[in-house]
């Protein structure tokens, strides 16, 4: 016999607890093959239709030497529209998106209401690990081994599927000699056309939330579930979600997070900071000694190409502007930068050894090309190349492995009091952190592309740049940028 789908229970103020069924892995499933159909229906077509009027022909191939309108306005569009369909939407829509409506499902918190934007992003970067090692097999996995059926990227957020239930009116008229928990259901959807009419009317809500609650427990009391009972079990979780939703000012957001939040955030991962920074450093140094003591270990870490350009004397990123617009070089350095960094960050998940890995590896093979081109005298070169946006690139990767090794503690020690819960306080605290070093990375890509690989640019200038830049991340991770805001606002207020 099947095992019955558990239900998420949440206490209320009223002392009457809502119930919302959860989506077990078939529906998930379901929802997620929908939105995957209608956002690769859509990243298709914009890739046809652009790629047509591109080429002026009957043709979508891509021309022989692609210059940055190709990159811009057919590539980039297709990718963003198939990646970043459910982060955008699922902020735009409070965890509802078009498959999750189809499948009859939404996404809430643990207390029931709408997930605030951060753990929808939160849940959104785990798909990381949730999508190793082929087809959603961790986050499938994850699915049918916990109670609930959350995947990694629930798990860390805090978030749940559930099934949304209907509004339907009643079957039958309701008449004077009706039960009154029967009366209560068109109370109900009295309630939800007002608060539809005028959401800032909080006196109704509350009012109404307050009734509703009374008349839920008569309608549990009375019996096995009916139609009613279901309505008024849909009314009541609607008020709570709507009590429960948490206001989002994109510009109160953003200054709180750059700030208050952030600035907190380093501070508590302080340690993690230098013990990530050091690891960096002891691989650059492990790599380096290597493949000075053995140069055919080069091999190890760097690609045919590379090597073979060093050997005839020349840095790979020679030439690199008359192959590559520096715009469309931008785009593939951010996307790569911004990949590693969320390894390095989920990679935590495997109790910080994954995080560990992703370090090592990129200090090994810095040191290791580092001693190569030394071995060849263009060590000074790829030093001029890799200072303008390396300062705040290698930063940023030890700053991700840092919060990366705070989730991973997290799983090891938890400080709370289930191992899951341990883990998504770390997780809501670290990303904080992670989100500066995607707005730090926009700055980078946009260095490495259009100054670095510019011989034009003097020895000098790439180092006022690269210092300068540093100096700007330090700024905005101590909170220092947005100083003014809290002032302006006392000053405000005091007026």
């Amino acid at each position: 016999m099947m095992q019955a789908l558990p239900d998420l229970r949440i206490d209320s103020v009223t002392g009457v607890e809502v119930v919302l069924p959860v989506a077990g892995p078939g529906v998930r499933a379901f929802a997620f093959l929908t939105d995957w159909s209608i956002r690769a229906v859509i990243a298709i077509g914009w890739y046809v239709v652009s790629a047509l009027a591109y080429n002026g022909r009957w043709s979508l191939a891509q021309p022989l030497v692609p210059d940055a309108a190709w990159f811009v306005f057919v590539v980039t569009p297709s990718a963003a529209l198939f990646f970043l369909y459910h982060p955008v939407l699922e902020v735009a829509l409070r965890g509802r998106t078009p498959g999750k409506r189809i499948a009859g499902v939404r996404l809430v918190d643990r207390d029931g209401g709408a997930p605030g934007a951060a753990a929808l992003l939160i849940r959104n970067v785990f798909r990381v690990i949730d999508s190793f090692p082929l087809l959603y097999g961790v986050g499938l996995t994850a699915a049918f081994a916990t109670r609930e059926h959350v995947r990694i990227g629930d798990l860390a957020a805090g978030t749940v599927l559930v099934y949304d239930r209907g509004h339907a009116a009643p079957a039958e008229p309701l008449t004077g000699s009706a039960p009154r928990w029967r009366a209560a259901a068109e109370r109900a959807r009295r309630l939800s056309e007002s608060r539809a009419e005028d959401s800032e009317d909080a006196a109704l809500l509350t009012d109404g939330y307050r009734l509703l609650a009374r008349d839920l427990a008569t309608a549990r009391a009375a019996g096995p579930a009916t139609a009613d009972r279901e309505y008024l079990e849909s009314a009541y979780a609607q008020a709570h979600a709507t009590l429960h939703k948490p206001a989002w000012p994109f510009g109160y957001a953003l200054r709180t997070l750059f700030r208050d939040e952030l600035p907190q955030v380093v501070s508590r991962l302080r340690a993690y900071i230098l013990w990530s920074t050091a690891i960096f450093l002891l691989t650059v140094a492990a790599g380096y000694a290597l493949v000075h003591a053995h140069p055919a270990l080069i091999a190890l870490f760097a690609s045919p190409e590379l090597i073979a350009a060093v050997d005839k004397g020349q840095l790979w990123t020679e030439g690199l502007l008359n192959v590559v617009p520096s715009s469309v070089l931008s785009l593939q350095i951010l996307a790569n930068n911004i990949v590693v960094s969320l390894v390095a960050y989920c990679a935590g998940f495997l109790f910080g050894l994954g995080t560990l890995y992703v370090l090592g590896l990129n200090g090994m093979m810095l040191g290791a090309v580092f001693a190569f081109t030394g071995l060849h005298g263009l060590d000074g070169s790829l030093f001029r190349f890799i200072v303008p946006h390396g300062l705040v690139e290698i930063s940023v990767m030890c700053l991700s492995g840092a919060a990366g090794a705070a989730v991973g503690e997290a799983l090891i020690r938890p400080t709370r009091a289930t191992r899951s819960e341990s883990f998504r306080a770390a997780a809501a605290q670290s990303a904080r952190l992670l989100a500066a070093c995607v707005v730090l990375l926009i700055g980078s890509g946009l260095i490495e592309g259009y100054v670095s690989p510019d011989p034009e640019v003097p020895s000098w200038a790439r180092i006022a740049i690269g210092v300068a830049y540093w100096i700007f991340m330090v700024a905005l991770l101590r909170g220092w940028l947005f100083k003014p805001f809290a002032r302006g606002a006392t000053a405000r207020i005091l007026q």
